[in-house]
This record gives structure tokens, C-alpha cells and sequence, in this order.
């Protein structure tokens, strides 16, 4: 997981254009078979991508959360940019078509990304957010 420390206002307006776009810009989220990952202090928020292609993709255990499972503590928002793929939470199957999406609350442990098919293959775009609470699927 890529991550993104706060800048001092005064720090930004010393920065160029180059500078800005290596502190604050996400690029590469979808790689073939990789969950790419890019976590902001400026509000916690965590953007990612993930694009199955050969097999099934993982959401990590990441040692940055301090947490034993990723949405220990934090919530999720899914939406599928590719073509049909499936999203995995704690055993139960969600099938995204493109332009679907999935929200996740607090608790659930096991998630899982996977394309329907080779000929068309999904890309979920996610951003995670600390959650206070638990909200039913």
C-alpha cells in the first residue's frame, strides 16, 4: 500500500506542477491480477483497484492498519468500471455488472474480487473509510 502523508498549506504553494501530481495523484490502481492500494492521511481514506484476470484477487491483511482484518474498523464503497466480475464478502457472492456497485460495512472479514469471464474482465475501483459502526448489506 502506497501512502500519502499531509503537507503543510504553506509546503503546497512551494510545490510545481510535478511536485503536486507525485504527492497527491493515484495512477496505476489496476494492474493484471494485483490489488493496488493508496492510503491518505490527509482524511484516511484508502482508494484502491483491483483487476482479475488469471484468478481470483485478495483483499490483504495490512500491517498499516494495525487491524487483524482489513474492515475491522473501516468501511467500503465498490464500483465495478470493467465488465461483469464478482465480488466475494465472508462466503456470500455479489455479481456486478459494469456500473454496479457494492457497499460494505464494518466486520466483514473475507473479501474477495474475481472476473466473470476472460473475454470481459472486471475492474473495482473501491475507497475505504473509517466506520464507527456496522451497517447491514
Amino acid at each position: 500500500m502506497d501512502i500519502r502523508y499531509s503537507i503543510h498549506p504553506e509546503h503546497l504553494k512551494s510545490m510545481d506542477t510535478g511536485a503536486m501530481r507525485k504527492h497527491f495523484l493515484v495512477q496505476g490502481l489496476f494492474e493484471k491480477d494485483t490489488l493496488k492500494m493508496f492510503y491518505s492521511h490527509v482524511d484516511r481514506n484508502i482508494v484502491g483497484g483491483a483487476y482479475p484476470v488469471d484468478k481470483a484477487v485478495s483483499l490483504p491483511v495490512t500491517k498499516a492498519l494495525g487491524t487483524e482484518y482489513f474492515l475491522e474498523r473501516r468501511e467500503m464503497g465498490i464500483f465495478n468500471v470493467g465488465s461483469q466480475g464478482t465480488v466475494f464478502v465472508d462466503g456470500k457472492e455479489y455479481v456486478l455488472d459494469k456500473k454496479d456497485c457494492l457497499y460494505i460495512g464494518m466486520g466483514s472479514k473475507e473479501i474477495s474480487f474475481k472476473s466473470a469471464t476472460k473475454d470481459g474482465l472486471a475492474r473495482f475501483y473501491f475507497n475505504s473509510v473509517p466506520a464507527h459502526a456496522s451497517y447491514p448489506r
